[in-house]
Parts: structure tokens; C-alpha cells; sequence
């Protein structure tokens, strides 16, 4: 982990479909400097923008706002200030439609039909536009397995999608699919990347033999190449326990308080201390400010059950199971096979190891590896309807409440790992040669 914000010589990024900037802010530890971002979401582009200086960025709502005659005004614009070419575009296109956990409901619509399903053409054409140096998706595993209807064929959506990238002129491409636990994140949470490097940049340092794809993507499904390559992180950094990660925000008064405003310990740990670090560096002690650690409004009887899943090992009494929702407690530490869990948009999915409770917007937060300086905009949570919209009568728009932009984000160390190893690379560092003779 590094300290704060690289002082080092910064590269350019742009960010698509950011969320509340997960992704970016990973990069913007490792010395990239984000020019623009795209995000349709009112709550989460106000999280983007106030955590960053306002007149860095150019804000950018729908993506196809972003036409070709833009791109080539902002390009301009970019040159004057020196800025000769983008070194990344990244991006997450909206994933609820290929998630296995995105929404609750079951909708009778066909994915081919959903409008966030398509925007990844939205990306590939302003990678083939701008002709950035090198590129980075990043999706949901279930991109892997999604069909476009019903009755097409598994794995369909994914091979369009990396066909997609793989047509732009002038790039190597490889993909693969990641579990944030190997980059030390508190997390299992598997994503699909597929990277991009312009063919001039990796010059006579790399000839990627990259694997082709038939009309049966089943025996890639389960590992892609661009670890093989070296073109992403070979993950091998150990995650810390979520009693590490949350012990010191453990308030024993916070059902009288119902929020905690100033830290109730000393930092513990090694990541505690970073969580805790300001973008100036200065470590935050006992008793400073501390913000979004609200607690749920819980029933007796649900606190009731929470501390009795907390005392028998997550099991729930007969009495008071329900249909609604497999609550599990939050493990305080990891079995043998590391992170077992996955940060969802709601903290209902899950309980407090050490507290009858869900966990607060700041531990959610912090599951998702975010710094405790960063904030966020909007509601703290929703309606499900709210948060799901209601494909069914064609409405798309969806709430995105605090949870929500959380739970949907990259996490940041898994940006970082993946940002200082493009970033290795974009440099001409021999790190890119270790890595692919690993």
C-alpha cells in the first residue's frame, strides 16, 4: 500500500461509466491524473467530483454525449495544455444485467434488451477514437457465462464483448478474471478484465501469442491469458481480516449514539493507519472526526437474531428465518482459503461480527478498501424498486443510494495493484519483463 497520492511524474487516464470512482482513485494513487469521467448517475458523479479537485476533471454525464466531434474539441483542448495523448481509458459499463447478484428481482426481459448491456461499444469506440495507450474493462463474472436471450448460447455476451476490443486496429488484447482477494482485498469478488496495450508501446518487449476464441467459449471461462501475458498483476498480496480492517470503528456505545462521529480507538494496524491517512499524510488518532458511521434502525426482535447468528456461528432459529433475504455474519477472521464474501449494494445481506447490527456506510466502505477521507453524495440507502427500476415497464433510471455506489465500485486496492503494473509497463520499467518470465 502506498502512503497517499503519488508525487511521481503523472500519467493521464479517463475513466467511463466511473460510479463514485473506485477505479480512478486507484490509479490516482499510483501518479495517474484523471481528465475526464463519465457517469449518468447524479448521486454518484457528485462523489466523483467532491473528492477531487473541481477543475482537473471535465464531468461528463451520458456517455453518448461523448460523440466524436467532443472527443476531437477535448483532444485539442488536451494538446494546448501539453497533454499529447491519453495513457489509459478504463472503464465498467453498468453491469446489473449480467450480475448474479445485482438485482433481487427476476425481470422478463432479454439482456439484448437492456440498455446498459450495449455500452460497451460506447467504450470501444472512444478507445478506437482516442487511441489511448493502453486500455482496461473490468465487469461482473457473470459476463463470462451471460446469454443475450434466452435462448442463445452461454458465454455469447462475453465473446462479443471481447471480440469487440479485440477489433480495434493496433492493440494487443488479452482478458482474464481476477478475484480481488489476491490483491489484498477483504473481499473473494471475481471480475472479468480485459486490457489493452497499443502495439507501439509494447514495441519489442512483447508477442503475445493471445488465445483465440471458437464458437464455444466454455474452455476459457475459467482463466484468460492476460496474467500469462503480463499485461495485468499476478495477485499474491495477502488480505487483512475484516477484525483488522474494522476493529477500531467498534463503538461499544452506538446504540444509545446511533452515529459515531469521532474515532472511538487508536489505529491498530498497518491498515488501519492507511485507511486513516488523509491525502496529506497525517494519520487520524483517537477521538478526530470520523463521518459515515451511521447505525441501521434495527427491531428488537431483529437484534434478537443477529446476536444469536453472532453467538452460533451465523445459524438462524427457525423462528426467525424468513424468504427474504441468506443474511451471513460477517466472519471477524478468514478460513484457509481466504475472503469468502462479496461487498453487495446492501448492507442488509450482512451482519456485524462483533455487533447485532448491519455494517455502517463507512465499513462498507472500508470493505471496498476505500480511505475513511473519502465521502460520499446522496441517500445513505433506498427502496429496492427505487434502486432496481422497473425494466418491465421500460424504466431504466435507477436510485444509488450511498451503499449502493459503494457496493457497485472497483475496489481501490485491486485498482491500485492493477494501475502500478499498467504503470510499469507505460514507463518502459523492467517490471514488465519479471513478470511475464514468472
Amino acid at each position: 500500500m502506498k502512503d497517499n497520492i503519488s508525487t511521481d511524474r503523472q500519467l493521464s487516464m479517463i475513466d467511463l461509466f466511473a460510479g463514485c470512482g473506485g477505479l480512478s482513485l486507484g490509479f490516482e494513487l499510483e501518479g495517474f491524473t484523471p481528465l475526464l469521467f463519465s457517469e449518468i448517475n447524479l448521486n454518484a458523479a457528485q462523489t466523483y467530483m467532491m473528492n477531487r479537485p473541481k477543475d482537473n476533471v471535465v464531468p461528463v454525464g451520458d456517455v453518448y454525449s461523448l460523440t466524436n466531434d467532443n472527443l476531437r474539441l477535448l483532444r485539442e483542448m488536451w494538446r494546448l495544455k501539453g497533454i499529447s495523448e491519453i495513457d489509459v481509458v478504463c472503464g465498467g459499463p453498468p453491469c446489473q444485467g449480467y450480475s448474479g447478484i445485482g438485482h433481487r428481482r427476476s425481470f422478463d426481459v432479454e439482456k439484448d434488451a437492456i440498455p446498459s448491456n450495449q455500452l460497451f461499444s460506447e467504450m470501444v469506440r472512444v478507445v478506437s477514437f482516442l487511441q489511448p495507450r493502453a486500455f482496461l474493462f473490468e465487469n461482473v463474472k457473470g459476463l463470462l457465462s451471460g446469454r443475450w436471450t434466452k435462448n442463445g448460447k452461454k458465454g455469447e455476451i462475453f465473446r462479443d464483448v471481447l471480440s469487440a476490443f479485440q477489433s480495434i486496429p493496433e492493440y494487443s488484447v488479452g482478458w482474464d478474471l481476477l478475484h480481488a482477494k489476491d490483491y489484498g482485498v477483504p473481499q473473494n469478488r471475481p471480475r472479468v478484465v480485459i486490457v489493452g496495450y497499443r502495439q507501439d508501446v509494447l514495441a519489442e518487449r512483447a508477442n503475445p501469442l493471445l488465445n483465440g476464441f471458437s464458437e464455444d467459449p466454455s474452455p476459457y471461462l475459467g482463466r484468460g491469458d492476460a496474467r500469462d501475458l503480463g499485461y495485468i498483476p499476478v495477485g499474491n498480496v495477502k488480505a487483512p481480516t475484516l477484525s483488522e480492517l474494522l476493529g477500531d470503528l467498534i463503538d461499544p456505545s452506538y446504540r444509545e449514539k446511533g452515529i459515531t462521529k469521532r474515532y472511538p480507538h487508536a489505529a491498530q494496524n498497518q491498515f488501519q493507519r492507511w485507511l486513516r491517512k488523509s491525502p496529506e499524510g497525517k494519520v487520524a488518532g483517537k477521538g478526530a472526526p470520523l463521518t459515515e458511521h451511521e447505525y441501521s434502525k434495527h427491531s428488537p426482535a431483529v437484534m434478537s437474531k443477529f446476536a444469536h447468528m453472532i453467538k452460533n456461528d451465523g445459524e438462524i432459529p427457525e423462528s426467525m428465518r424468513t424468504k427474504k433475504f441468506a443474511q451471513r455474519v460477517l466472519p471477524e477472521i478468514w478460513n484457509r482459503s481466504g475472503p469468502n464474501i462479496t461487498a453487495t449494494s446492501l448492507p442488509d445481506d450482512y451482519v456485524h461480527f462483533a455487533q447485532p447490527r448491519v455494517p455502517s456506510v463507512r465499513e462498507w466502505a472500508r470493505i471496498q478498501t476505500f480511505p475513511d477521507w473519502y465521502q460520499f453524495a446522496g441517500p445513505r440507502t433506498t427502496g429496492g424498486r427505487r434502486r432496481a427500476g422497473d425494466p418491465d415497464a421500460g424504466l431504466w433510471d435507477r436510485e444509488v443510494p450511498k451503499y449502493t455506489q459503494i457496493g457497485n465500485a472497483v475496489p481501490v486496492f485491486l485498482a491500485q495493484h492493477i494501475a502500478k503494473h499498467m504503470k510499469s509497463i507505460l514507463s518502459g520499467s523492467n517490471e514488465f519483463t519479471a513478470a511475464r518470465q514468472e
